[in-house]
């Protein structure tokens, strides 16, 4: 650990000025997959700031090298990138560069600071964290943030589990019964992690629940109840179908991995698929799509295309992927992580869109800077509303 934390601050210092060869840029990116490095990174590239920032507008061009240098090593190491690693690649790259930026014109307004964000930083928000609401068969309720790790119930010959790191694991043991149903709810500000008796994980989002037998078991198919958001990683069984039943549709799966958009604020159900293939039904209507595509049913057809699933699942990575997204959009994300609600000024026109990275652990201020630099619109912050003008 010790030895990973020494390579990554001189591979990222080298990667900062633009003196780094072809094998340091692979090293450095490699290293970027060790998820217990994230903390030490984002370390690297506020000090990197602060040490060569000054209160003048050489901070500016500053910023602007260290970002075209991220950017020139995004260039020479894609080519050499696989396929297979180049979502997890991109997000990272990405998110460096973006970090860098968002940190210096954080630092830049500290120096110069505006009265906007001033206010922003006052009225600040916390970002969302892990936690649900596990309602047993039996009525009763077990608030996760505050079980204790280990067992905590056993149903119809299955023990629930909540482990070390926070995941809720089903497991069967020995004979088990029919319609004993659970249900894992998260409130605005909480995501969670489930493991199903078959293996199969699901993320939930915020503001999302599911719902399912503990034993999964119906009637030789294993189907669960969805609203809100979750992303599913189903294990492959071939003679029992995985069915994700929502308000409007059922996704059938035998084993894959996709994500399912159900709130009642968006417009349409979006089924997003990343690997092997799905059906989607509504109705008379059905559709079989591909890694890669996503199927929206808005209740009058199911209209298929291919999208950047970068966009679609940035919220289990623990981002807030922002590019080319449209902003009413972007903010019902905002306002579900931050349990905040949103209000617009007649002078926000409908059709604008957003752009880049940031991470969800930002405060609401980091976000709500980010969004406004731009020059699109401005926030204003009151208690647990952000109000918003052009």
């Amino acid at each position: 650990m010790a030895e990973n934390e020494s390579n990554i601050a001189y591979l990222f210092k080298k990667l900062a000025d633009g003196t780094a060869s072809k094998e340091e840029l692979a090293a450095y990116f490699e290293l970027t997959k060790d998820n217990s490095l994230d903390d030490k990174i984002t370390a690297l590239m506020q000090a990197e700031l602060k040490n060569n920032a000054t209160p003048e507008i050489q901070d500016t061009e500053r910023i602007d090298r260290v970002y075209n240098n991220i950017e020139a090593a995004i260039r020479v190491q894609q080519p050499a990138i696989k396929k297979s690693n180049y979502p997890f690649f991109k997000r990272w790259a990405a998110a460096a560069a973006i970090l860098i930026v968002a940190g210096g014109l954080f630092y830049y307004s500290q120096n110069k600071p505006s009265k906007n964000n001033t206010q922003l930083v006052a009225n600040d928000v916390a970002p969302g964290h892990q936690g649900a609401t596990l309602t047993l068969a039996n009525g009763k309720k077990i608030i996760l943030t505050q079980a204790i790790n280990g067992k905590l119930a056993k149903e119809a010959g299955v023990t629930i589990t909540k482990t070390a790191n926070g995941q809720l694991v089903y497991q069967v043991e020995g004979t088990t019964e029919v319609n004993k149903v659970n249900t894992l709810s998260t409130d605005n500000g909480e995501t969670y992690k489930v493991q199903l008796p078959d293996g199969s994980e699901v993320w939930l989002n915020s503001a999302s629940s599911l719902t399912y037998n503990t034993n999964l078991n119906e009637n030789g198919k294993r189907m669960v109840s969805l609203t809100g958001e979750a992303y599913f990683q189903v294990a492959k069984d071939k003679a029992h179908p995985f069915i994700v039943h929502t308000e409007k549709q059922d996704v059938e799966v035998l084993g894959t991995h996709f994500n399912i958009n159900s709130y009642k604020d968006e417009p349409a159900i979006a089924t997003t698929l990343l690997e092997g293939s799905v059906k989607v039904t509504s109705g008379t209507y059905k559709q079989i799509i591909k890694p890669g595509e996503q199927a929206v049913n808005n209740g009058a057809g199911i209209k298929v295309a291919v999208v950047d699933a970068d966009n679609i699942t940035d919220w289990k990575d623990g981002d807030f992927n922002l590019n080319h997204v449209d902003f009413r959009v972007a903010m019902r994300k905002v306002a579900r992580w931050y349990d905040v609600e949103v209000v617009y000024d007649k002078s926000v026109p409908e059709d604008i869109e957003t752009g880049g990275w940031i991470s969800r652990k930002q405060k609401l201020s980091a976000v709500l800077k980010f969004i406004e630099s731009s020059g699109l619109v401005h926030f204003k912050v009151e208690g647990k509303k952000i109000y918003i003008s052009k």
